[in-house]
């Protein structure tokens, strides 16, 4: 997987356009969907057998749960940290 850069700014952008299409976006849990759902879509445009498009599915699965579970552990190590700006880079292995 690629080395990503994310920050408070890109993830508020991207909650922007999507609350922009559909105002019940604004409701964490819905903009959530809607990025499950352009991850399914973008990935069904991939030239992937069944075999591939798994793995590929199971991979940003994980990739989801690591990035939660980090956040969540910087949260829970510093409850000040839920008012900060949250950026950092990735390196699934």
């Amino acid at each position: 997987m690629a080395e990503l850069s994310l920050s408070t700014e890109v993830v508020n952008n991207v909650i922007k356009v999507l609350q922009e299409h559909d105002s019940s976006a604004s409701d964490q849990m819905v903009a959530s969907q809607y990025l499950a759902a352009v991850i399914g879509f973008i990935v069904s445009k991939e030239n992937f057998n069944d075999e591939q498009r798994n793995e590929v599915i199971n991979e940003l699965s994980s990739f989801i749960r690591y990035v939660s579970d980090d956040l969540r552990g910087n949260v829970e190590k510093s409850p000040q940290a839920q008012t900060q700006e949250a950026f950092g880079v990735w390196k699934p292995e």
